[in-house]
């Protein structure tokens, strides 16, 4: 079984080209259906954040889909250039691939280094992909080792120690931009995860008024509720609320799922006015954006996005360095044990479905040559016995000769060859491989030649 890796992340792709590719859960549920209707023999996960898109997909290695099926699939699914797509996503096979979900979940591949959201993404990722029928062994063990990981990272290296997290990041920018802010109020736009860890560090800051605005009133209520954030202190504000909230907020944290911006430069500009021309810091750290980029050109309007976090994000790398190489020393070790797994595992498959082959075989020719052995005796028995061991052994090796035969590129000859010497202990002889009799097999199995009974005497 191959795994294989499509990605695209903050490091290989702009956040204009991301967003294209960011899935909602609807858009997750249709691909996954449409994915696996297209390669019914294949295992698939998608992984949908902020921050990264990626596919991984174990397959048997002679089966589709290829890397090139995979990035086709994407660029149609998602309405994206597919020379595009090409060039600003990654390629990992097998060990790399497995390498790289574990370096994912364990917060080592994140814009923040060891931010604890990835985790819970992931494991959403597969939670999904298990309700969708798309995952089978394989995956199951890769996913399930992975969170496992993840987890092993974080409690042995102390890689998330410290305020990491894309949300605090965030706190961070909105700190660069004010003194103070009891004297300020702030609206968070959006009622899920990240407007949950974004609403906790800004609840920290000590501001006036804090207000959340959601479509579902009673989810962003259950949020406030969470958070143990008073009536006092704020409380849940309509959509249609907005506009009188971009007058009267400070800092506005936006982090909802819309398909499309729901704060343009058309509809904030006239609302600047009534603000008295106020700073306003307008985070967002939605993908596909909230905010149209047109609005950061906006007077006293400081617009930053997920990408504008890189700056703080590299302090971070530098200083935990040591946290990073006992991370990736973990990592190595569980790759190897896992891709074992996961390679044992086709072994004992692929061993029970050879024996049931054999068995077929032996049984067809046992009933063949049940109905020709009635009441003969002597040689003429014994010529029929070695016949039907010869049929039995013609059929078994038949093939195997024949794509040995084929000379197909997937391996050299001389590969296939090693392997049969080392499976079957035959004798070494590499410079008479190719004119090896046994090369030269029938493909028919029925009627074996003179030269036939001598390839197998």
């Amino acid at each position: 079984m191959r795994i294989t890796l499509l990605g695209a992340n903050h490091r290989t792709m702009p956040l204009a080209m991301r967003e294209k590719l960011a899935l909602s859960h609807k858009h997750l549920h249709q691909a996954s259906l449409q994915v696996r209707d297209q390669f019914p023999h294949a295992e698939f996960v998608f992984i949908s954040t902020c921050n990264r898109t990626e596919m991984y997909v174990a397959h048997p290695a002679n089966l589709p889909p290829d890397i090139d099926q995979m990035r086709s699939f994407l660029a149609d699914f998602c309405e994206v250039d597919l020379a595009g797509l090409t060039a600003a996503t990654i390629h990992r096979e097998n060990e790399q691939a497995i390498g790289h979900l574990f370096r994912v979940v364990s917060g080592l591949e994140s814009m923040v280094l060891g931010e604890p959201q990835i985790l819970g993404q992931v494991k959403r990722a597969y939670d999904e992909a298990c309700t969708f029928n798309t995952v089978g062994p394989s995956l199951h063990k890769l996913f399930q080792q992975a969170l496992t990981v993840g987890k092993q990272v974080r409690n042995q290296t102390g890689i998330d120690e410290g305020r990491t997290s894309v949300a605090s990041t965030a706190v961070d920018f909105a700190r660069q931009i004010f003194d103070r802010f009891n004297d300020k109020t702030i609206v968070g736009v959006g009622a899920g995860e990240m407007a949950k860890v974004t609403l906790r560090h800004l609840k920290g800051l000590e501001p006036q008024r804090i207000w959340l605005v959601n479509r579902s009133i009673e989810r962003a209520q259950a949020l406030l509720d969470q958070l143990e954030i008073s009536r006092d202190l704020g409380g849940v504000r309509q959509f249609d609320d907005l506009p009188q909230l971009l007058v009267d907020a400070d800092i506005i944290i936006s982090s909802t799922a819309a398909p499309h911006p729901i704060i343009t430069s058309e509809f904030l500009k006239p609302l600047l006015k009534k603000r008295r021309f106020r700073p306003l810091f307008l985070l967002d750290i939605a993908v596909p954006r909230d905010v149209e980029p047109q609005v950061g050109a906006l007077r006293n309007v400081y617009l930053y996005n997920v990408d504008d976090l890189q700056q703080v994000v590299n302090q971070t790398h530098h200083e935990r360095a040591e946290h990073v190489a006992q991370a990736e020393t973990m990592i190595t070790e569980k790759v190897r044990s896992c891709l074992s797994q996961i390679q044992h595992r086709d072994i004992g498959h692929l061993i029970k479905e050879l024996r049931s082959k054999l068995h077929e075989i032996g049984e067809q020719e046992m009933i063949r040559t049940s109905n020709k052995i009635h009441g003969v005796e002597g040689e003429q028995l014994e010529k029929i016995i070695e016949q039907h061991t010869q049929r039995v052994i013609n059929k078994i090796l038949n093939m195997p000769l024949t794509e040995l035969n084929a000379k197909r590129s997937e391996a050299p000859l001389g590969f296939y060859a090693a392997a049969l010497r080392r499976l079957f202990q035959l004798e070494q002889n590499d410079d008479t491989a190719h004119d090896h009799p046994l090369l030269k097999f029938p493909t028919s199995p029925e009627a074996p030649s003179a030269r036939d009974e001598e390839a197998t005497s």
